[in-house]
């Protein structure tokens, strides 16, 4: 599958079969997409890969966002899909496997010693650390598609992050995305693209 339609043909996965991921296809997934670029290249991110019992228990905890998602859900979408979408939020559609990409933790001091440069430069190190991030969770997504498996890029987990951090015994790290990732058991309709975004200038 060459780049482009696999670009068009990924689609974010609610519900997966029954069936593992071989190890060596996961490795292969996660090796590459760390070749994603990244500011500065610190390659400032770790990828936590969970399957089995822990999975299973980190399910249970991320299952708790729903409730908090649930106000912001019913004024952006009809009742049927806001139903749909918290029950993916209990069992995140059976996939085999998640995947949790973090990078490290802006610590800001918001006292009266720290001056603006100061604040400038932990925003712009979070911003880049999330803008790095981003590009190594797409390249996660297109070559899983590229492999045959289905992923879902999920934030909204970050509800409880705490109690997800506590879970992982990581009190260093900021969670950016947790992404489950198995064999695709739906084939969801292409969403339309949303008007004009491409500007051009000066042709």
């Amino acid at each position: 599958m060459d780049i482009f339609n696999t670009i068009k043909e990924r689609r974010s996965i609610r519900k997966y079969q029954e069936r593992e991921i071989p190890e060596d296809v996961l490795r292969e997934i996660l090796e590459h997409a760390l070749w994603a670029p990244s500011g500065v290249n610190r390659q400032n991110w770790q990828i936590y890969v969970l399957k089995g019992r822990p999975r299973e228990e980190l399910v249970q905890v991320i299952a708790q966002a729903g409730k908090y998602m649930k106000p912001r859900l019913d004024k952006l979408l009809p009742e049927k899909t806001v139903n749909i979408t918290l029950q993916f939020f209990k069992n995140l559609g059976g996939a085999p496997v998640l995947l949790l990409v973090y990078i490290p933790k802006a610590i800001y001091n918001n006292g009266p010693e720290i001056d603006s440069i100061e604040k400038h430069k932990i925003k712009h190190e979070r911003l880049n650390n999330l803008l790095s991030a981003s590009a190594l969770i797409q390249n996660i997504l297109l070559l899983a598609k590229a492999r045959g498996l289905g992923t879902c890029w999920m934030t909204g987990p970050k509800h409880v992050e705490d109690q997800i951090n506590d879970f992982m015994k990581i009190n260093d790290q900021e969670l950016v995305s947790i992404i489950p990732i198995g064999y695709p058991d739906q084939n969801p309709p292409a969403p339309p693209r949303k008007g004009e975004k491409i500007h051009w200038i000066g042709f």
